[in-house]
C-alpha cells in the first residue's frame, strides 16, 4: 500500500528495507537486517544497505559504511535498474560533501545494470566546488564545472530519516506529506535474496598499504602471482637524512619544484637514518629493482600505516585503488627537508648521481641550508609512488616507506616471516554529528545536475556538427 489517508489528504507511504546489499541480478534486496542491528551498525561504523520502495518497485538504496565516511545513494529506473549515484564523502561533522554523481542511459528495457558501452555522464566535485564533468558516449567528452555548496553539502540525518536525501517527486508525493515505514520481508511472492546470495560491495578504497615493513624484512620471500617469487635481501643504509624544519618532502630530484610540497605530517627536527630495500627475483642471476625506501623516524614496532598526504589532499575523497603519490619522470626518487628544496636541485644537477656504478643512493648536501637529499632508483622507472606514515601503538611516527609499488599485491610466505604485518589506519567513527535537515533541497540538486548534462550533450552535438568527422 503506497497511500494512507491522514484527515483530508493522504501520506504516500515508503517502504524502508535494511539490508546487506544489492542484489543486480534477481534485481531485489540482498540478506535483509533487523532494524535493530542496522541502527547497531551504524553507530559502530559496519556497513549495511537500506532500500526505499514506493507502491512495491525500488526507488532508492543506500549503501553506508561511516568507518570510511561514506555514504552511497543509487535511485532506480522504472524497470529496477539502478541508473543514478550520489558518492557522499564526510570530511566535517554533520555534512556530508557530494564527491561523485553518475547516471547511466539505458538503450533498451532488456539492458544490464552499468552496461559496458552504455552512455554514462559523470560528475566530480571537490570541496571548493570546482569539478569535471565527463561524458562517455562513443567517446569521452570533459568540461568544467562549479557547483555551489548548497548543490554539493548535505546534512548527515538522523538514522532512519532516509527520505531526506532524496528528491519527493520520485514517490509522486505532488505535495502530500512522505512517511517512511520500516518492513520485514514476508514469505509471499518475490523478496530479498538471502544470505549466500548477498550481494558484494563495498565503500569505495583507496589503495592499501599492503605489508610494506616486510620489504626491509632480509629472507622474506613475496609470492607474485602463481610463478614468480622474490627474496628480500639486507636493507643498505643510505646515510642520514637532514630535516632541520622537521618537515619531509618526496619528490624527482630532477624536477622538485615549489608544486612539490612537504607532508602534513612533520616530525621533530633532527638527523633520520635513510634505508633503501633490495630484492631478487628467484631463480634469476640479477639483483631486482628497487622496492621501497624509509626514513626511520624511531627504532619502534609499527602497529598501523596511513597515507602521507600534502597540503589541499584528504584521502577520504580517493576512489578505490586511488592514490595520493609523488610523481617520478627521471627514474630517481629522492627524500629532503621542504627548507632545502630549490638548493638541493640545482646541486644535484651539478653532481650527477652515481647509480651507474651500482650505488643503491646518492647524498647531496647543501652547507648553506644544512640539508641534504637522499636519492634512489624508482622500481620500475618513471610513475606515481604512495609514501606511508608508520605509527606505534600510541600514535607516534616510526617512519616514512615510499613505496614503489615493485612488489605492491605480493604476499609474503608465512615460512619466512610468521608474523603479522601492520594494518592501514582508519578514522575513528564520528559521533553525535548528526543534523535535523539537509543544507540543501535534494529537488533543486536534481534539477541542477540535470542542466550540466543537458549542458554538455548540447556542446556534444553542436562540437560534432561543426565537425563532422570528430565523433
Amino acid at each position: 500500500m503506497g497511500m494512507a489517508a491522514e484527515g483530508a489528504g493522504t501520506v504516500e507511504v515508503v517502504e524502508v528495507l535494511y539490508c546487506e546489499g544489492w542484489y543486480p541480478v534477481v534485481r531485489a534486496a540482498a540478506a535483509p537486517l533487523a532494524e535493530s542491528e542496522a541502527r547497531r551498525r551504524d553507530e559502530q561504523g559496519e556497513p549495511y544497505a537500506v532500500l526505499l520502495s514506493h507502491r512495491g518497485r525500488p526507488k532508492a538504496l543506500f549503501q553506508v559504511d561511516w568507518r570510511r565516511a561514506y555514504l552511497g545513494l543509487f535511485l532506480f529506473d522504472a524497470h529496477g535498474r539502478r541508473s543514478v549515484e550520489y558518492e557522499y564523502r564526510q570530511l566535517e561533522p554533520g555534512r556530508l560533501h557530494m564527491a561523485r554523481y553518475q547516471q547511466w542511459g539505458y538503450t533498451s528495457d532488456s539492458d544490464p545494470e552499468f552496461p559496458r558501452r552504455s552512455v554514462r555522464f559523470e560528475l566530480k566535485v571537490r570541496p571548493d566546488g570546482s569539478g569535471r564533468r565527463t561524458l562517455h558516449a562513443g567517446g569521452s567528452l570533459q568540461i568544467g564545472a562549479d557547483v555551489p555548496v548548497e548543490h554539493r553539502t548535505v546534512a548527515k540525518a538522523e538514522f532512519g530519516a532516509w527520505t531526506t536525501y532524496v528528491d519527493a517527486r520520485m514517490f509522486d508525493a505532488a505535495g502530500s506529506p512522505v512517511a517512511s515505514v520500516p518492513v520485514r520481508p514476508s514469505g509471499d511472492g518475490p523478496g530479498p535474496v538471502d544470505a549466500g546470495a548477498a550481494a558484494s560491495w563495498s565503500a569505495p578504497r583507496p589503495l592499501q598499504p599492503g605489508p610494506v615493513e616486510l620489504l626491509f624484512a632480509a629472507g622474506t620471500r613475496m609470492r607474485c602471482g602463481e610463478d614468480r617469487s622474490a627474496v628480500i635481501g639486507e636493507p643498505v643504509s643510505a646515510g642520514l637524512l637532514s630535516l632541520p624544519s622537521g618537515s619531509l618532502l618526496a619528490a624527482d630530484p630532477s624536477t622538485v619544484s615549489s608544486r612539490d610540497l612537504a607532508f602534513t605530517v612533520g616530525v621533530p627536527p633532527g638527523d633520520y637514518p635513510v634505508l633503501v630495500s633490495t630484492m631478487c627475483w628467484e631463480g634469476e642471476d640479477w639483483q631486482g629493482e628497487t622496492p621501497a625506501a624509509m626514513v626511520r623516524i624511531l627504532d619502534e614496532p609499527t602497529v598501523g600505516w596511513e597515507l602521507a598526504l600534502r597540503p589541499g589532499q584528504d584521502g577520504r575523497l580517493l576512489g578505490t585503488g586511488e592514490f595520493y603519490g609523488f610523481g617520478v619522470d627521471t627514474g630517481t626518487a629522492c627524500f629532503m627537508d621542504a627548507s632545502g628544496r630549490d638548493p638541493l636541485r640545482k646541486l644535484y644537477e651539478q653532481e650527477p648521481a652515481g647509480f651507474d656504478e651500482g650505488a643503491d643512493s646518492v647524498v647531496v648536501t647543501d652547507p648553506a641550508s644544512r640539508t641534504n637529499l637522499i636519492a634512489f632508483l624508482s622500481g620500475f622507472g618513471d610513475g606515481s609512488y604512495p609514501v606511508w606514515i608508520g605509527r606505534n601503538a600510541v600514535g607516534a611516527v616510526t617512519c616514512f616507506i615510499a613505496d614503489m609499488l615493485v612488489l605492491h599485491g605480493a604476499d609474503p610466505e608465512p615460512s619466512t616471516h610468521p608474523s603479522s604485518p601492520a594494518r592501514a589506519l582508519l578514522p575513528p567513527v564520528p559521533s553525535d554529528d548528526r543534523r535535523e535537515a539537509p543544507f540543501s533541497d535534494p529537488a533543486a540538486t536534481r534539477d541542477f545536475i540535470g542542466e550540466l548534462v543537458a549542458d554538455i550533450v548540447r556542446f556534444r552535438r553542436e562540437r560534432d556538427a561543426a565537425e563532422p568527422g570528430r565523433r
